[in-house]
């Protein structure tokens, strides 16, 4: 469980545009303010439950923008309380590149998708120390931002094309999904969503089912032992392999190798 819940930006004032801060709030009491104003962009992001911006009902995917100086106020919702992710930024080009990507109504609100995509940057993001550098969260910035666009749906799908060819090329020693999302460049979290989105199955099933194919295929091969076929996979211990094998194919695999002959 993510327990850090604000990560703050170094930024400087004359930037165009400079991130301030990402956050989080869980706990319904604390997770509202106003009414009043203040002096810079926010983009609250509605995780679960639902609340209120200025009296309009926000639920889970759906978040609202607020503007500088603009008068608001939000509340969670008593019977289906809300938690929340942000981000606050300022600087002359914000408005512009927030409206380049989010598209609100007449209230300030707005739908986004990819929920799975958000909590896996939110991962990533508050894994961080409490303060980084303008760059990584302008980087992190822009991740979010490209999650409202089309493009952003395939650069998701982009990670799970790259992690699938990392695993084809390296499943035959002992790899982790850990190591696969840290070769793409993103958390284990982000990579499991995107997987599920993607491909109906998370990665380390994917990974399995690699194993367990090729693993059929060296069986069938009588010159190979079954320590051998275990090996050949990413397992150094062929106990291991066995009840891998007998998991996913119902037999173990002298058994299966067995019934080939037969």
């Amino acid at each position: 469980m993510i327990k850090v819940k604000r990560i703050f930006a170094l930024y400087n004032n004359e930037d165009e545009v400079h991130i301030c801060a990402f956050g989080r709030e869980d706990i319904p009491r604390d997770a509202r303010w106003g009414k009043g104003s203040r002096d810079i962009f926010l983009i609250h992001y509605v995780l679960e439950g639902e609340g209120y911006f200025n009296s309009h009902k926000v639920r889970t995917g759906e978040g609202f923008f607020i503007t500088p100086q603009m008068i608001h106020e939000y509340h969670s919702s008593e019977a289906h309380p809300w938690r929340y992710f942000w981000v606050a930024l300022n600087g002359l080009r914000a408005m512009e590149i927030c409206e380049n990507h989010i598209k609100t109504n007449e209230d300030g609100i707005f739908e986004y998708s990819g929920r799975g995509e958000l909590l896996g940057l939110m991962d990533s993001i508050f894994s961080e120390k409490e303060f980084i550098g303008q760059t990584k969260a302008m980087g992190y910035f822009l991740l979010l931002m490209s999650l409202h666009d089309e493009e952003g749906k395939a650069k998701g799908n982009e990670y799970v094309e790259r992690a699938k060819k990392y695993m084809h090329t390296n499943f035959y020693r002992s790899l982790s999904v850990t190591e696969v999302a840290e070769k793409v460049g993103i958390s284990d979290r982000y990579l499991y969503n995107l997987f599920v989105k993607y491909e109906g199955i998370s990665p380390k099933q994917y990974l399995g089912e690699l194993r367990f194919k090729r693993s059929c295929s060296l069986l069938k091969n009588l010159d190979c032992s079954v320590a051998e076929a275990a090996f050949s996979v990413g397992f150094e211990d062929a106990l291991a392999f066995t009840k891998f094998f007998t998991k996913k194919a119902g037999v173990s695999p002298r058994e299966y190798r067995k019934s080939l002959r037969n």
